[in-house]
């Protein structure tokens, strides 16, 4: 006679109740839906009945997990197995840092031009020594405003694709551009050449917009980026475009009928996503002169807006509840910055902290590294943290939402999520962009 399994609740699993169920998502396997409300009381009992397609489900999407199951151990494993692999490489290239673009936000100096031609030929051999041994190459173009570097990006784009030919690995590309320059005659250069992932930012409707991103020599960039944004929308191409909306006390109002505007014109098209972010104090020149919300309150103006979005058909960029969705690419020893000079960084927003400038890549693409610097970036974190390791939500951050907070304050930084994740979880019911899943590999 086959004994009936003894089960427990995955402590991994967070619940949000509803009126027509409960919403259960379970942060190490990123499974979640909205079940009926009798789940709960299967993930209270002790010995549901296996022949239950409902305790089945449970099971096979983490929810329900056996006894003797060692939870701590599978998600230091899973941290292990992504944090500092070295068959996955992650590159955030700065093609220049010059910018056409004078956000009011912005915190950068432009003080380099583009990359340097012995920087790119490092580039280049740093790849074509790992590329025999990757199953992963992730490359994010930066700036600066990257395509204002457009040659830099194709160059480096054309021999990116070529070893992921010849050696098999998979190649993703992602940009964070303003998309001025993202024209009919370049986004299908860009597409062909393997860059399909991009994040365009309008900060609401073109007299909104125009005067928070304005070009460097004045003047709105709202109407040629809208353009772009069309040809994107009528063309066959292969792409995926988060469309991000920087929102303050200036610009909040108008924000959900920007968002109608934007479901009208691109929801329940799977390549366009939304995403939405409070504008931050974060280290430029006219910091002062800026309104923003607090942190918590802007987190929290967020999820109106999202729940908005989904009634306009656009689904939202936002994974931070699934496993290392809110993890710093910062806090992965396998992911660095390298700026135009070749020097290389941690993060992409203290450029001119000290302790981000960890080392620098040769023109034989040899990296140069500081470990004593390198070190409070990828160290300190859930793997030693036994506040992070019983937390429900590790598996999402794994103590690594933010290594510059934990080096700045001396604390373990938690994502903003957690503090509001039951009005989030409704909004989890997405597919997650291939471009956030870069450990998602056998």
């Amino acid at each position: 006679m086959t004994q009936t399994p003894v089960l427990k609740r995955s402590r991994y699993t967070l619940q949000a109740r509803h009126e027509r169920g409960v919403y259960l998502h379970n942060t190490f396997t990123g499974q979640g839906a909205l079940y009926p409300a009798r789940a709960l009381d299967l993930l209270r009992r002790t010995q549901p009945d296996p022949a239950d397609p409902l305790t089945t489900r449970l099971r096979d999407e983490g929810h329900l997990i056996a006894h003797d199951t060692d939870e701590f151990a599978q998600a230091k494993r899973q941290q292990l197995s992504a944090f500092f692999r070295d068959d996955v490489l992650h590159l955030i290239l700065f093609s220049t840092e010059q910018c056409n673009f004078r956000c009011t936000y912005c915190y950068e100096k432009f003080l380099h031009g583009q990359m340097r031609p012995e920087v790119r030929e490092g580039v280049k051999a740093l790849v074509s020594r790992r590329a025999p041994g990757l199953k992963l190459l992730a490359v994010s173009w930066f700036g600066g405003e990257p395509l204002h570097a457009h040659e830099v990006v194709q160059e480096l784009s054309t021999h990116f694709t070529a070893l992921s030919a010849q050696h098999g690995f998979k190649y993703m590309a992602h940009a964070t551009t303003n998309g001025y320059y993202l024209t009919p005659e370049l986004a299908p250069q860009l597409i062909e050449n393997g860059l399909r992932d991009f994040q365009i930012t309008l900060d609401g409707p073109q007299d909104v917009h125009d005067r928070t991103r304005q070009l460097q020599g004045g003047g709105g960039s709202f109407e040629t980026i809208w353009a772009n944004l069309l040809f994107l929308k009528a063309s066959a191409l292969d792409f995926s475009c988060t469309l991000r909306i920087n929102f303050s006390p200036d610009n909040y109002e108008q924000t959900p009928a920007f968002i109608t505007l934007l479901g009208d014109t691109f929801g329940h098209d799977p390549r366009f996503q939304l995403h939405t972010h409070p504008v931050g104090r974060w280290g430029g020149e006219g910091d002062d002169a800026l309104n923003v919300y607090d942190q918590d309150d802007g987190f929290d103006r967020a999820i109106p807006l999202y729940e908005h979005a989904r009634t306009c058909g656009l689904s939202m960029r936002h994974a931070n509840l699934n496993p290392f969705g809110s993890v710093c690419y910062a806090a992965r020893a396998n992911s660095f910055a390298i700026r135009t000079s070749g020097q290389v960084v941690k993060c992409t927003v203290a450029l001119d902290d000290e302790r981000n400038h960890v080392g620098q890549l040769h023109a034989d693409g040899t990296l140069e590294l500081d470990q004593a610097r390198l070190r409070p970036w990828v160290q300190d974190n859930a793997l030693t943290d036994s506040t992070c390791q019983s937390c429900a939500i590790r598996p999402s951050c794994h103590g690594a939402a933010c290594p510059l907070e934990k080096m700045d304050h001396g604390r373990q930084p938690c994502p903003d999520i957690k503090r509001n994740f039951k009005k989030f979880l409704p909004l989890m019911l997405e597919p997650i962009p291939d471009f956030l899943q870069l450990e998602v590999l056998s």
